[in-house]
């Protein structure tokens, strides 16, 4: 088994090992199933942010390190850590965040992709999912390489968020993760919009386009899977307040998204009301506007395997942006 580097603990999360902050191993992405990870005994961490090892480490095929390169273009294995900080929620709980890294040099040239799970889910159904063997494979065969952030989206005030900020303050998703989470994985290596991007299933999809719409200054792609992109709203996120649904409907946002780069995949056997015929439908919008965004049609149910079997074309989109 080969032994990835660890993960600093202490934001920035992506910055490299530094003596001085606790350090977490976590499970190498390797030929066998690694060893159960073990904990250096860590030294006081910086308030607010802390890390926990990765409870069911993912295993890949192994990949050689290129001999002497400084970026190479094919990484070794990579590494999978879970971090936690407050949420900023009314609830005064911590939001737990999944990070997928693969093997090579920190830098603020190795894009990061922010992935939003569906509903119901968590970080944990991104993670167990399967992505980081797939990207491994990607990666080893040639496709740029970048990381992967997947947050937890719920929250107790509201357990369907919508990853958005509620109209009562209660749940402040959107905040946490445009003033917190962005910040505290980046650190130093601070990325421009063209090499950070927002991916998302189902109700993820809603958030991603919801998210890179009204924050085009960070998000220089948008991936929405099986997405939708009108507000839905079961737990009263908005509390029926018509400015919060119009600041929070995609489809009335579309000019916002000139400068962005956008691929809307749906599902052929998709059933849902809400999401069936929406990517058409916001192509439509977007053309309207001047707008050209990618659609893919892909086999099969709405379920968490689309994602998996879409990765390549997801990996090689965001690859004609970085």
């Amino acid at each position: 088994m080969v032994t990835a580097a660890a993960l600093a603990v202490v934001g920035p999360v992506l910055l490299g090992h530094d003596p001085a902050r606790p350090a977490v191993t976590s499970g190498a992405l390797a030929g066998s199933p690694p060893a159960a990870p073990t904990t250096t005994a860590p030294s006081p961490a910086a308030p607010g942010t802390t890390a926990t090892t990765t409870p069911k480490p993912t295993t890949t095929t192994a990949v050689k390190r290129p001999a002497a390169a400084v970026r190479p273009r094919r990484p070794g294995p990579g590494t999978v850590q879970y971090f936690t900080m407050p949420s900023g929620d009314a609830d005064g709980r911590h939001r737990e965040f999944w990070v997928y890294r693969p093997g090579i040099p920190e830098s603020a040239e190795l894009p990061v992709v922010y992935f939003l799970h569906g509903y119901p889910g968590d970080e944990h159904a991104v993670a167990d999912s399967g992505v980081a063997p797939a990207l491994e494979r990607l990666f080893a065969s040639g496709v740029p390489p970048f990381v992967v952030v997947a947050p937890n989206g719920q929250s107790s005030p509201r357990h369907d968020t919508e990853w958005t900020d509620s109209a009562d303050g209660k749940v402040r998703l959107e905040n946490w993760i445009v003033n917190f989470l962005v910040p505290a994985v980046e650190g130093t290596h601070r990325r421009d919009r063209a090499h950070r991007a927002v991916v998302g299933f189902s109700m993820g999809g809603f958030g991603a386009m919801n998210l890179g719409l009204k924050h085009p200054e960070l998000f220089g792609q948008i991936v929405s899977i099986a997405g939708y992109f009108r507000v839905d709203d079961p737990d009263g996120m908005g509390g029926d307040d018509p400015g919060w649904e119009a600041a929070n409907s995609p489809d009335q946002h579309v000019a916002a998204g000139a400068a962005t780069r956008m691929l809307l995949v749906t599902a052929a056997g998709e059933h849902d009301p809400l999401i069936a015929g929406e990517a058409q439908r916001f192509r439509g919008l977007a053309e309207t506007a001047g707008q050209h965004p990618a659609v893919v049609t892909a086999p099969g149910p709405h379920t968490f395997d689309l994602v998996l079997a879409q990765m390549p074309t997801v990996a090689r989109f965001l690859a004609g942006g970085w």
